[in-house]
């Protein structure tokens, strides 16, 4: 009888102490909020399930591994993407800066040819004292606007001599010519007085309008001049278009 009383006392024992283990892990459960493991048949805590542990890491690596590549993929594209587009735009408002510069050059007009010019004498020598003003006349005969910029030729001709003349210091300014139009430039010249010597009477004045090869020939109608064909600064000289 009392072994029998005791297995019955030892058996009450165990059960109290299983259900004060389960009392204590329902009281550990509501006050932390989530389980750490599971209760072991010796009253203990197993550890997590494999399948969390892989989870959680699978979640926190995956997380900031995906983060940072896309972070870099995105930053890398819009790098490129970037870079490229910047690049590309460059090149064409470049391209198209000098594709415009050089509609705008070709638009102007053309320069005067000399088949185009008609030549004549505005007034063929005037003036008081010894320095006397001849003017000469470029008339644009081409059936549309062209310019003129510079100095022309000229050169004093008589049958046995030939002076090509100095220029002035003036600075050329362009004239654009209306069909029709017409602008002249000055030869300044130095009559003879009483006891130069030597002196030159031209009979022809031939002209090379500016930029041009081929030549005009217009009659001299200013009597002789005083011949200073080697000085440095002649009292006969040529001064720019439109001046």
């Amino acid at each position: 009888m009392s072994k029998l009383r005791n297995r019955r006392t030892n058996a009450r024992k165990t059960a109290l102490a299983m259900t004060g283990a389960a009392a204590l892990l329902a009281l550990l459960t509501a006050c932390n909020g989530t389980a750490t493991g599971s209760v072991s048949a010796d009253g203990g805590t197993a550890a997590p399930a494999s399948g969390d542990s892989t989870t959680a890491a699978g979640s926190t690596g995956g997380s900031g591994s995906g983060s940072s590549g896309s972070g870099s993929s995105s930053g890398g594209s819009s790098g490129t993407g970037t870079t490229s587009g910047s690049s590309t735009t460059g090149g064409s408002s470049a391209s198209g800066g000098s594709s415009s510069g050089g509609s705008s050059a070709t638009g102007s007009a053309p320069a005067c040819q000399a088949s185009q010019l008609g030549y004549s004498w505005a007034d063929p020598g005037s003036g008081t004292g010894q320095q006397k003003h001849a003017v000469v006349a470029f008339t644009n005969k081409s059936g549309h606007s062209c310019t003129m910029y510079g100095f022309p030729g000229v050169d004093l001709v008589n049958s046995g001599q030939q002076w090509s003349l100095q220029r002035t210091n003036a600075t050329p300014r362009r004239v654009t010519l209306a069909s029709g139009a017409a602008a002249d430039f000055t030869i300044t010249f130095l009559v003879p007085a009483q006891g130069d010597s030597p002196t030159f009477t031209p009979t022809t004045v031939v002209i090379t309008a500016p930029n041009q090869r081929t030549s005009y020939d217009l009659p001299w109608h200013g009597g002789a001049v005083v011949l200073q064909d080697g000085a440095t600064h002649p009292g006969t000289y040529v001064g720019p278009v439109g001046q």
